[in-house]
């Protein structure tokens, strides 16, 4: 395939477009970066590429037959993001006949710059790109010579998962007089570079002032549950008319805090008179919508759906609460495995390890199969990131790096490939990532003290977001980490068979076991002083009991029984003097420590306790105990698989 671009490859935020008339081919082949959407007699037919590391590109094929006009809109970030690898953007596509034979190529394609779409914005959020906005009055399709660009190595793809269903929003009855209760500033400004903002739009003077005049009206829009999807708006103006879609996934006690989870959830439309359609670039993620606008406007809001459409387990429970829960769950695994396993839809897009841990699990109940992990994994095995320190793994990818990683993910990162070679029986990936295993020991080597443990990890060091993420509860050695350091040095014996991996990881929890635990509970970190190691005696988190418990470090029967009762959903910090968990990923090791401990009619009462409300607010899983963040995070769907392994028993 002979790979294209027109125009200048290395502008920001820039749209191309290709099309082509059809005459009697029936298959389509694209590839294209950052991101592209597919129409097919001006329908809106498919959203790729399925992300892989620079330099590769997942091949997708789309059915054409009886298409007339194919019209392929390419945007291209040139900014780092965690939602795809950076690299220079590239176009191929081919239309193969019923023989399979191709008949045009992407040289047969015209290619052109749309003048409505205004490249010029500020970044949506610190992981993805930029806002959109579009102005209509200055359509005007401009075509452009094109050129050949290097071709990427061209990888297999599993294909569109996703039907790109259409829904209707529901109009609020309410009066809304003001576009927002709330409004949070953004942390990351100062921190991320030029390109946060632009000369030409300021969010706050162009829009968050502008929407103060009377002028503009509000109308606000719902979903019966959170989803993920493009925003399609058809509209009739009579006159000039400025549109701004602002988007939420929850209101906190009935309030719109715009910039609740850091993103700048809104787009902008200006128009002359006439009838228009809009659909954005990028899927965003809602429960609710406002418009807010000034002049004479009809409109009909709708969202194109971007999840996954795949058949999955359809279970019936015979409790509404749990029902409701499983249904969260298994509309949270949707919008998180489209194309690879993604921390959030919304204000990431990226794909995390860890996360992917959990994910993996949901994806194989669901669906009896691993097709995404598999790519996913691969993904990293690609990865070539010398931003961070040789031999680590990127915390998340494809994504652009700044130098910062995740330690302990890259240990998460061999426990998945332990648990997807177990489910899946596929030894490919456990051959592709033995070179990357290997690097990762040798990294860790550097940081292990005179006892073995690991000490001072460098960079991001992440336990879970609760008191146990605290620096003062990290530094020095930090026993979660070392708890699932030991267990990296298992998998990795088990995956390879070096047994002097085995011994060591046994010496990593007897060492713990010595110096960690007072008698009651485990203490989080100590500090290695003299030849001695000291351990922070009030330095306690219910998380690191988690890590203890779910490693395997201890079989105590007494501790287990006191975790059970003194710690969990009820627990009172007060009293316990005992740092609470969070949702990632204290609570959810807690709930598969009690599963092996077979206490089923614990762990549907934790669940309720953990996820109930978040399910009837929202209809998804949060990223954490309260809606201080992400409302729709993949690692959560796993609760589908605890729910299902308490209810088979």
């Amino acid at each position: 395939m002979e790979y294209i671009w027109c125009g200048i490859r290395e502008e920001e935020n820039s749209q191309r477009i290709f099309k082509i008339d059809n005459y009697d081919c029936v298959k389509l082949i694209v590839c294209a970066v950052d991101n592209y959407q597919v129409f097919l007699d001006g329908v809106f037919s498919s959203y790729g590429p399925e992300r892989t590391a620079s330099g590769y590109i997942r091949k997708k094929e789309i059915d054409i037959k009886n298409v007339k006009h194919i019209e392929i809109k390419v945007i291209s970030h040139n900014v780092p993001t965690f939602m795809c690898d950076m690299q220079l953007p590239f176009f191929g596509a081919e239309l193969l006949d019923c023989n399979n034979n191709v008949v045009k190529s992407s040289r047969d394609f015209a290619a052109y710059i749309d003048e409505s779409r205004i490249a010029d914005m500020p970044r949506y959020s610190l992981q993805r790109g930029f806002v959109e906005k579009v102005d209509f009055s200055k359509s005007n399709y401009v075509q452009q010579d094109i050129y050949s660009v290097d071709a990427p190595i061209e990888l297999s793809g599993i294909g569109d998962t996703c039907e790109y269903q259409i829904i209707d929003f529901v109009k609020s009855p309410e009066k809304i007089d003001y576009a927002f209760d709330e409004i949070e500033p953004i942390w990351w400004e100062k921190c991320v570079g030029k390109s946060l903002k632009t000369d030409s739009f300021d969010v706050d003077l162009d829009f968050l002032q502008k929407i103060k005049s009377k002028d503009y009206k509000v109308i606000e829009y719902s979903l019966p549950v959170e989803k993920t999807g493009f925003i399609k708006v058809n509209f009739n103006s009579l006159n000039k008319v400025d549109i701004f879609i602002a988007f939420e996934e929850i209101k906190v006690d009935n309030k719109w805090i715009f910039r609740r989870s850091q993103c700048n959830d809104f787009i902008e439309i200006s128009s002359d008179k006439g009838n228009y359609t809009f659909i954005s670039s990028e899927p965003y993620t809602m429960k609710y919508i406002r418009i807010i606008y000034s002049g004479d406007i009809d409109f009909t809001p709708q969202l194109v759906l971007y999840q996954n459409d795949s058949k999955i387990i359809n279970r019936k429970f015979g409790d509404e609460k749990v029902q409701k829960i499983f249904d969260a769950a298994i509309n949270t695994f949707r919008q998180n495995a489209v194309d690879i396993f993604t921390d959030c839809p919304g204000r990431e897009r990226a794909g995390w390890l860890c996360d992917s841990y959990f994910s993996g699990q949901t994806e194989f109940f669901l669906t009896g199969k691993n097709l995404i992990e598999r790519n996913f994994l691969e993904n990293f095995i690609l990865a070539d990131t010398p931003e961070i320190e040789k031999n680590m793994l990127p915390m998340c990818f494809p994504s652009e790096h700044t130098g910062t990683f995740i330690p302990n993910w890259a240990m998460w990162f061999v426990l998945e490939i332990k648990e997807y070679y177990k489910r899946t029986g596929d030894t490919s990936i456990i051959e592709l990532a033995k070179t990357k295993v290997n690097g990762l020991l040798e990294f860790f080597s550097k940081y292990e003290n005179q006892f073995g443990l690991l000490e001072n990890l460098p960079s991001w060091v992440f336990i879970e977001w609760s008191i146990a993420n605290d620096s003062e509860y990290k530094k020095g050695i930090n026993f979660p980490s070392n708890m699932l350091y030991s267990a990296m040095l298992e998998a990795i014996y088990e995956l390879y068979g070096d047994v002097t991996l085995k011994e060591k990881a046994d010496n990593i929890k007897k060492l713990i076991n010595e110096l960690s635990f007072n008698g009651l509970y485990y203490v989080d970190n100590a500090i290695a002083e003299d030849g001695k190691i000291i351990p922070f005696k009030e330095h306690i988190s219910e998380t690191c009991q988690y890590y203890a418990l779910f490693f395997g470090i201890t079989e105590s029967q007494e501790f287990k029984e006191r975790v059970k009762k003194e710690l969990g959903p009820k627990m009172d910090e007060k009293i316990t003097k005992i740092g609470k968990s969070n949702m990632f990923i204290g609570n959810y090791l807690r709930l598969f420590w009690l599963l092996k401990e077979k206490e089923f009619e614990r762990v549907k009462e934790e669940c309720i306790d953990y996820f109930y409300n978040m399910s009837d607010i929202t209809g998804t899983l949060w990223e954490n105990n309260k809606p201080t963040a992400s409302c729709n995070h993949g690692f959560a769907s796993v609760v589908a698989v605890i729910l299902n392994t308490i209810f088979d028993k």
